[in-house]
Formats: C-alpha cells, structure tokens, sequence
C-alpha cells in the first residue's frame, strides 16, 4: 500500500494561488488586438421562401434528409399548429410527418435537425426539436425567417497571422463602470424571467399566452431545450478518448454523447474549396477533429449564392461568434431507440468554417477556413514497452481550450493505455504559442492508488487555463506537445529520515550538513548527504525542512512574503517556472526573521516600493543564490515531509564558509534514476 504523507493534500495549491493573481491582475491589463469583425448583406437562400405568416395548419409538404450514405431523400409533413415563443426563435411550426422514409427512422432522429420543410416548394423552415420518450413523428421547425436572423450578427473570422506580442508592461487604464452597473430591481426581473419564483406558477395555466411564457422560461432553463425535448444540437459524438472523460466532457457542455460515429477513420482530413453543397445533405459542425473527435451531425438547411449556409435549426452549443469547422457527413443509418432515435454518421472532409452559432441555427461560409489549435500526445507503456502517438486539433476558442483541451489529452491517455486507476505517469507538457518562441515546458510525476489520470487532469486543467485565458497575451497559433510515460508501479521516494551532524549551534553564514533517509517503493533506503547556508538574518530557534515537492508549498516562508500581483505573461511563465513538482527534494532553512524584516521593509517602504516588492519566484531564486534553499529532482514522486529544529546563535555573524555547488554523483544502484541535476539558480528553472 503507497503510505501518503498527511501533508500531501497540499500539492498543487500554489498553481491555484498563481492563477487568483491572474484574475487579481485581469481588470487592469490590456489585450492582444481582437479579430476582425464582418458585415455583410442579408442572406438569400436560393430557393424561393415562405414567410410565416402564410403558413397554415392542414398545409402539407416535404422535407429533405439523409438517412443512408448521402443519398438525399424526402419524407412528408403536416402542419398541425404555429407556436409562439418569448425568445429565439419567437416561433415554432409544430409537424407531423409521415411516409415510407419517416416510418423506417422512427420518426423524426436526432440529426435530422436541419432538414428543410418545403411547401409548394418553397423553404418554411428547418426541422429543430422533437420530443423523448413520445410519438416520434411530431416535431418542432424553425421557421426560416426566425434563421435569417442568424446574419444579423457581425461575423468575426480568426486570422491565420500570429497574435501580436505586446509589451511586457502595458499602460495602466482605469476601468470604467457604469454607474447603473450592479444589482438592482431589474436583476431581480431577469432572474425571474430565467426560471425563478415565478417558474412553478406558470406552467400551471392554461392560456395560450401563459403556455408560451412556460415554454419560454422552460427554454431558457435548459439551454433552449424544454426537459423531454430531444433537439439534435443535444446530441454529440466523442471519439477516440476514454468513456469517462467523454462523459465528462459531455457534462462539461451539457450534451449527451455517444462514443460511436462521428469521427472518420482518424487519417488527416482533406479540406475541399469548391464542394458541391445542396439543402438536406448531411453536415458535421466539429469542435475536434483528427484522433480526437468532437462533432455534431446535422443537416444543411439552406444556402446563399456568396457561399454562406445556415443549417441546424438549433444552435450547437450557443457559442454566438465561432470558428468551428464545418465537415460533410456520411450516414451509416438511423438507430431506432425509446428516447429518440438518431442518425449514426462520421464526418469526412473539412468544407468551411461555421461562424455562427445562435439560438435559431448554425450560420458559416462554405470553403472559408479558420486557424485551429493542435495537440500531440506520445505514449509510452513502460510495462509493455509500446508507445502509442495521438494528434487533433480543436477550435482556437479561449473557453473551449480552457474547458475542453485537458479532459480531451487525459481521455486520449487513458484510451491508448488501455485503463484507469493506480500507477504512476511521468509527464512533459510543452505550450506553444505566438508569445512562447520556444515553448514552455513542464515535467512532473503523478502517482495514485486509485486514480492517477484524474492527477494528471487536475494539472492540465489549471494550466492549460492559465495559457488560454491568460489577461496578457493571445496566444495564436495554439499548441500542446505531450510526452507521457506510465506505468502500474508505484514510483515513489519517501523521505524516511533527516540527521543533522552538528551538534553544537550555528551561527548565521555557517554551512549545516545534514543526512537524509530516502527510500525507493519497496526498496532497500539509502542516505545521501546534503549541505545548506544559515541565512544572515536568521537567529534563535529556525528550523530545517526537507519534503518532498509540492507538499506544504502553500505554506512556506517565501510564498507569504509575496505582495505584488502577476502584471504580464514573462511573470506568469517565471511564477509557472517557481512552482514545484512532485518529482523534487526540496530543502530549506526558515526563520521568523526573514519574514519579520519583509513586513519591517514593507511598512518603511512607500506605495511604489510596495508595488515593486519581490514576487515568490524572485524570493525562491534569492533563497536559492544566498544557499538557504537547495532543489533536487528525481525521476520518483518524493513523498514525505520532515522538519528539525536547530538554534541559531546570533550574536556573531559571520560569512562562513563559501556555499558548495558541487556536480553530484550518485553510485548507489538503487538510485539509479536520481537526475544528477541540481536548481543552483532560478534560471535553471525546471529544464
């Protein structure tokens, strides 16, 4: 059984310390110029259109779908009843379908979200929701003028040019706010309006007008999706990540998810410029794509004579402004189910760019393209000796990066190994983007008895956050470069044991020697021999740590002593380069007084002094040159932590003897993977 020391819950805390700096600093820093913003001239569709108005119940038509292949067919529909709504879309056409193709889908699928209503051929509209468990022959379609205002909405198309690099210390503007900023009585009467008090009231009436005030306060419960309501937006594919981390994602998005279909084959795509588009023809609006996919399956509802589309009836995920890629789809079949039945489908080649993504449907630009992120992962099975290598991209979005990126690499891990649960990982995350010319890169191990991906996750998390909503610094192109070896054993070094030599006491500027206990997981210990200097401003009773990386970080010495927030990206990357890993041995010696004489400096000092103070990773390299601090790493997670007390006699102060930076040379065999690698300085950093 792995023994965890009780100090170890404490790993990690300081990535969060770094990151409420971030949001301390957010409000007064500038950012990297935005994309540009496009009009552009009403959508045409280029079949002639029925307006609303003309629609009556008892009209019959036809709508246009996929079902097998790409083959376009037609199934009929009937008017029964037009249904208002208190939001987008502002109404509703409820249908009934019928006919050979309907009867053998089971009535409307998801996926089918998008297919055109046609009567006397004219467009009416876009099939958008159906119901769970019911008569799958009714459903719900977005009128077309409802979706016209899709393209109300300026597009904004991400650039394929890096983001600028902007100054390391931009100009402090005052944030304004509006005096009417705040909560106030009309707060009160959007809460309501969202789904509050008023909610268990309505939909306790009968009036027609009461009933579109449920449904809308239903809709905007739910994200647009009354409870039992089956839209097609709701349902995704994930492919190529573990089950778990595909539902996570899904709970992340609010989607269901199917880990089946959606995804080709996993070989490059192919992006096609001029492709033949036709309304009913099956299309995929992709999030991810590669070995990694995350794709919702659709139908193309209409198109413009300038190449822009609108489809779905619905939206996606209601992002507003997007730069998903939009895919044809081909169809296996409709799966029949007591929920609701559904299109199985798999993308194929890259056809354009959907740019918006709004409550009535999805809107883009066919044989447009957009910048995307990238992700490589390279796995390596130490108990088998394979290695496995995945590669996707996803959409350049700061909150799908932040939100999407860390449990897609996990759920990519965890499916090339072949399990969850306990072992060990030791893994090396490069970030690259336009302001990182050489990346920066972080290594560290995870160990766990129960589950040591989920380690991982909490890590990529936080970091990959950091980078793609950092308040400084777009960071485009954006990628992930991930290097991961794993294995069932438990790679672990506990800190048995500490042993000072000297027995008399010290004074400042003296060197202590001092032994340390290590041993590897279920190995023979060993000790090994280090030295630290006693501060010159430390006196009396002081006392010497040794632990292993992370652990008590939150609460060391150097950590409180930091008073200035992270005001640009090379501090937030400095401050990321301080923190620690589980990998090291980190040995300190810490007084009262170091801490005492910051607090008497601060209090001396005036307000530009205060804003200048040193940040905790300038103490830690100042710590570290003057000989009190020493940092070792490993190729195990350290485990442990010990402290001893030793007496400073202050009233000498001398230099001592000069701080020893020794090459080491490890001969013991059963330490073998001890890096012979030692962080004398903070430049060293973690490299």
């Amino acid at each position: 059984m792995i023994t965890r020391s009780k100090h170890a819950f404490s790993r990690g805390i300081f990535l969060k310390s770094v990151l409420a700096l971030l949001l301390v600093s957010v409000c007064f820093q500038g950012t990297a110029p935005a994309n540009e913003r496009f009009t552009h001239d009403p959508f045409v569709p280029t079949d002639p259109i029925m307006p609303l108005s003309q629609v009556k119940p008892g009209m019959k038509g036809e709508c246009l779908t996929v079902v097998k292949g790409n083959d376009i067919v037609s199934f009929n529909a009937e008017v029964i009843d037009i249904i208002s709504t208190l939001s987008n879309p502002k109404n509703l056409i409820l249908i009934k379908v019928s006919g050979r193709v309907a009867e053998a889908a089971g009535g409307i699928a998801s996926g089918m979200s998008g297919s055109p209503f046609y009567i006397d051929r004219k467009l009416v509209g876009a099939i958008g929701y159906g119901w769970n468990f019911t008569d799958h022959f009714h459903g719900l379609v977005t009128p077309i003028e409802d979706m016209l205002e899709i393209w109300n909405n300026p597009e904004i198309i991400p650039s394929f040019d890096p983001a600028p690099i902007i100054a390391e210390v931009p100009p402090l503007e005052e944030p304004e706010f509006s005096e009417e900023y705040g909560a106030s009585s009309d707060d009160d009467e959007n809460l309501e309006e969202n789904g509050g008090e008023q909610f268990e009231d309505i939909i306790n009436e009968d009036t027609q007008e009461d009933i579109a005030e449920a449904w809308d306060l239903l809709l905007s419960r739910y994200g647009e999706t009354p409870p039992g309501e089956s839209p097609s937006r709701n349902f995704v594919f994930i492919s190529g990540v573990s089950q778990r981390m595909a539902s996570h994602i899904s709970d992340t998005l609010g989607v269901e998810a199917s880990p089946f279909g959606g995804a080709s084959d996993g070989s490059s795509k192919t992006i096609r410029y001029d492709p033949e588009i036709k309304p009913g023809m099956a299309i995929g609006a992709s999030l991810m794509w590669g070995d990694v996919e995350l794709s919702g399956i659709g139908t193309l509802t209409a198109v413009s004579k300038d190449g822009r589309f609108i489809g779905f009836g619905h939206p996606l995920l209601r992002l507003g402004p997007t730069a998903a890629v939009l895919m044809d789809a081909h169809i296996s079949t409709v799966i029949s189910g007591l929920q609701t039945p559904f299109k199985l489908g798999t993308t194929r080649d890259i056809i354009g760019i959907i740019t918006q993504d709004r409550p009535q449907g999805i809107g883009g630009r066919i044989g447009h393209f957009a910048p995307a992120a990238s992700v490589t992962i390279n796995l390596t099975d130490v108990d088998s000796g394979r290695s496995y290598r995945k590669a996707f991209q996803m959409v350049q979005d700061k909150y799908l990066l932040s939100n999407l990126a860390s449990p897609a690499i996990v759920g990519a891990v965890e499916n090339l190994w072949g399990r969850s649960g306990g072992g060990s990982a030791k893994v090396t995350a490069t970030y690259y983007g336009s302001a990182l010319r050489d990346g920066w890169q972080r290594t560290n191990i995870f160990v766990s008895e129960t589950d040591v991906t989920r380690q991982m996750l909490a890590e990529f998390n936080l970091l990959t956050q950091m980078f793609a909503v950092n308040p400084f610094q777009e960071l485009r192109p954006f990628g992930v470069n991930v290097e991961v070896e794993v294995t069932q054993e438990p790679r672990v070094l506990y800190i048995e044991d500490v042993q000072i030599e000297q027995k008399d006491s010290l004074r400042p500027g003296d060197t202590l020697s001092f032994d340390i206990t290590l041993r590897p997981w279920r190995k023979d210990p060993f000790v090994r021999t280090y030295s630290l200097k006693v501060p010159d401003n430390v006196s009396g009773i002081a006392q010497l740590f040794v632990r292993g990386g992370g652990i008590a970080e939150e609460t060391a010495e150097y950590h409180d002593q930091a008073w200035r927030s992270i005001s640009s990206l090379p501090i937030l990357l400095r401050e990321l380069d301080a923190k620690e890993t589980n990998d090291q041995i980190v040995m300190e010696i810490r007084g009262q007084e170091a801490l005492s004489a910051q607090i008497a400096r601060a209090r001396q000092a005036g307000p530009d002094d205060l804003m200048n103070d040193m940040l905790k990773s300038e103490i830690r390299e100042e710590k570290m040159l003057e000989g009190s601090m020493r940092v070792v790493r490993t190729n195990y997670y350290v485990d442990g932590i010990i402290h001893k007390l030793i007496n400073i006699d202050g009233r000498a102060r001398h230099r001592g003897v000069p701080y020893d930076n020794e090459e080491w040379d490890f001969e013991d065999d059963d330490f073998d993977d001890i890096e012979e690698y030692e962080e004398e300085n903070y430049d060293d950093g973690i490299d």
